[in-house]
C-alpha cells in the first residue's frame, strides 16, 4: 500500500517544474548506453549500480526516462518517509503503547501515541537538511533509506531471509551498506544453513555490479573508487577538519528535542536490556539473541547502527570522498524512529498517569494533546531550517534549464546538426545533461577545453542565479549565437 501510494505521489509530483540533477543526469546517460551495449562511464561521476538498475529498463522510453526516473526517485522518498511512521508507531506499540488493555479509552486515543510516534518519524525525515531537494532531483538515498527501513520491518516480522534481500538493494547504492548488511549475512548464515547459497550469490553480486560495468564502461576495474576521490572544490573533505565537518552536519540532521528524547530512550533501554541479560548471564547466547527481537533491543541496535553510519562517512570525508550532506540521510532514519518513539512512550505514561486521576480516556487524550503542544512549541520551531521559498526557487530554475536547454538545441537544428558543428563545451555542472539531450557520452562533452582550442560550440549558462556566466567565451573567434531565457549557444562550425 506504502509502494503504490508513493508511487502515485510521485508520478503527481511531475506537475510541479521537475528536473535531475547532476549525478541522476549521468546515470540516465548510462542507462541509455547500457541499451545500445556500448557503456562509457568516464566523463561523470562514479557508477552507482541501484539507480542503473531502473534507468537502464527506462531507456527504452525515449524521452520519458528522465521524468521515469524522478518518478521513482521521489515515490521512494516518501516511501521512506511512511516507512519512518510506520516503524517508529510500531516499536511504540510494541512497548505496550496500544489499544490493549486500554479500558474505557476509545481506540483512536489508545492508539495516539502511536501515531505521534510516527508523525515525529516522518517529520523528521522531511525536515532533515536538503532530504526534499535531493529527493525532487531524483538522487538515489531516499531510495536506499526506505529500503533499509523496509528491511528492519521484514526483520521485526521474523522474515531475515527477506531483510537480507531487501538488503542487497541499498548495499548497492552506498558502499557504506556493505559492513552493515555483511555482519547480517554473516547472521543469517548462523540462523540459517539453507540461506547460504543465497547469502554467497548475493555476496559476490554485490561488488561484481559495482566493479565489472566501470571496467567495461572506462576499463578500468576501480575509475569509481578514483573518481569518487576527487570530489568538487566545495566539497567537505577539504575543511580543515573533515571527520569533525561531517560529525556536526550529522548532529544538525534532528532537532534539539527529538536529540533529548534519542538520549533518554537510549539510557533507558540499555538498563533495560542490561538487567535482562543480568539475570540471564548463565545463558548469555540466548538472551542476547532475545533481547534483539525486544523493543528496547531494537531501539539500542537502531541508535548504535545509525552512529556508526555517522562515524563511517565522516572517516571516509576525512581519507578523502566527499562527504555530501545527503550521505548522512540513512544514518538518520535510523535515530529518527527510536527519537521519535522516545516522544510516543511518553505521551503513553503521561496518559496513564492523568487516567488515574480523571476518567481513562480523558487523561489519555489529554496527555497526548499536551504531548504534541510540547514537541510543536518548544524553542525552536520544528521547520526552522526549512525553507520553503529558497526551496522553491531553486527547483523551479533547474527545470528552467532542462526546458530551455531542450529548446535551445531544437532551435539550433536538433542535436544531430550541433554535434556535426563540432566539439561542444558547456558549465561542468551541466555536462551529463547536455551529454543527454546531445545523445552523446558524457565524456564527448568537455566543461574545459585546452587553453589554446576553442571549442565549436558552447552551451553556456548560469549553474544558480546571480552567478557568473559559464563558460567563457574566448575572443577573436566569429560565433553565432541563439539566446534561450538560461542557456546561450554559440557555433563556430568546422
Amino acid at each position: 500500500m506504502f509502494a503504490v501510494g508513493s508511487l502515485v505521489l510521485g508520478a503527481l509530483s511531475l506537475l510541479y517544474p521537475s528536473t535531475p540533477s547532476y549525478d541522476p543526469w549521468g546515470w540516465l546517460v548510462w542507462g541509455r548506453e547500457i541499451i545500445h551495449l556500448k557503456l562509457n562511464t568516464l566523463g561523470s561521476n562514479s557508477f552507482k549500480p541501484l539507480p542503473v538498475l531502473f534507468t537502464t529498463p527506462f531507456a527504452l522510453f525515449g524521452r520519458a526516462q528522465p521524468d521515469l526516473w524522478l518518478v521513482v526517485a521521489r515515490a521512494a522518498g516518501l516511501f521512506a518517509v511512511a516507512m519512518a511512521f510506520k516503524l517508529a508507531a510500531r516499536i511504540t506499540i510494541w512497548f505496550g503503547a496500544g489499544p490493549d488493555g486500554r479500558k474505557g479509552v476509545p481506540r483512536p486515543i489508545a492508539y495516539g501515541p502511536a501515531v505521534l510516534a510516527g508523525g515525529i518519524a516522518a517529520l523528521s525525515m522531511v525536515l532533515a537538511p536538503e532530504y526534499i531537494r535531493d529527493v525532487a532531483f531524483g538522487y538515489s538515498e531516499g531510495l536506499a533509506a526506505g529500503l533499509v527501513l523496509l528491511a528492519i520491518d521484514r526483520h521485526l516480522d521474523d522474515k531475515p531471509r527477506q531483510a537480507f534481500v531487501v538488503g542487497f538493494f541499498p548495499a548497492l547504492d552506498r558502499p557504506e551498506v556493505w559492513a552493515f548488511w555483511g555482519l547480517y549475512g554473516l547472521y543469517l548464515w548462523r540462523r540459517d544453513p539453507g540461506a547460504r547459497k543465497l547469502i554467497i550469490s548475493l555476496f559476490v553480486l554485490v561488488p561484481a555490479l559495482w566493479f565489472l560495468p566501470e571496467l567495461w564502461g572506462s576499463g578500468q576495474l576501480f575509475r569509481g573508487v578514483t573518481r569518487a576521490l576527487h570530489p568538487s572544490d566545495n566539497a567537505a573533505t577539504f575543511a580543515r577538519c573533515p571527520f569533525c565537518t561531517e560529525l556536526r552536519a550529522a548532529s544538525q540532521l534532528s532537532l534539539s528535542r527529538l536529540k533529548i528524547s534519542i538520549g533518554l530512550i537510549v539510557v533507558g533501554a540499555a538498563i533495560m536490556v542490561w538487567r535482562a541479560l543480568w539475570r540471564r548471564r548463565s545463558d548469555l547466547g540466548a538472551a542476547v539473541r532475545e533481547q534483539a527481537h525486544r523493543p528496547e533491543g531494537i531501539v539500542l541496535v537502531l541508535v548504535v547502527t545509525g552512529i556508526l553510519w555517522f562515524l563511517e562517512i565522516s572517516t571516509m570525508t576525512q581519507i578523502g570522498f566527499s562527504g555530501n550532506q545527503r550521505y548522512l540521510i540513512m544514518g538518520g532514519a535510523l535515530i529518527f524512529v527510536p527519537g521519535a518513539v522516545g516522544w510516543g512512550l511518553v505521551a503513553w505514561k503521561l496518559g496513564d498517569l492523568l487516567g488515574r486521576r480523571i476518567r481513562p480516556g480523558s487523561g489519555r487524550a489529554v496527555a497526548l494533546v499536551a504531548v504534541t503542544a510540547a514537541f510543536i512549541f518548544l524553542p525552536g520551531w520544528v521547520g526552522q531550517h526549512f525553507k520553503a521559498h529558497a526551496l522553491d526557487t531553486t527547483l523551479r530554475y533547474q527545470a528552467e534549464l532542462r526546458q530551455d536547454l531542450n529548446t535551445i538545441v531544437d532551435r539550433a537544428g536538433g542535436a544531430t546538426k550541433v554535434i556535426a558543428c563540432g566539439n561542444v563545451e558547456t558549465d561542468n555542472y551541466q555536462v551529463p545533461m547536455v551529454a543527454w539531450y546531445l545523445g552523446v557520452d558524457s565524456i564527448d562533452v568537455s566543461d574545459e577545453l585546452a587553453a589554446n582550442q576553442a571549442p565549436n560550440v558552447m552551451l553556456q549558462t548560469r549553474d544558480t542565479p546571480g552567478v557568473a556566466l559559464r563558460p567563457l567565451i574566448p575572443k577573436g573567434v566569429a560565433y553565432t549565437e541563439i539566446r534561450q531565457r538560461t542557456f546561450r549557444l554559440y557555433e563556430h562550425c568546422r
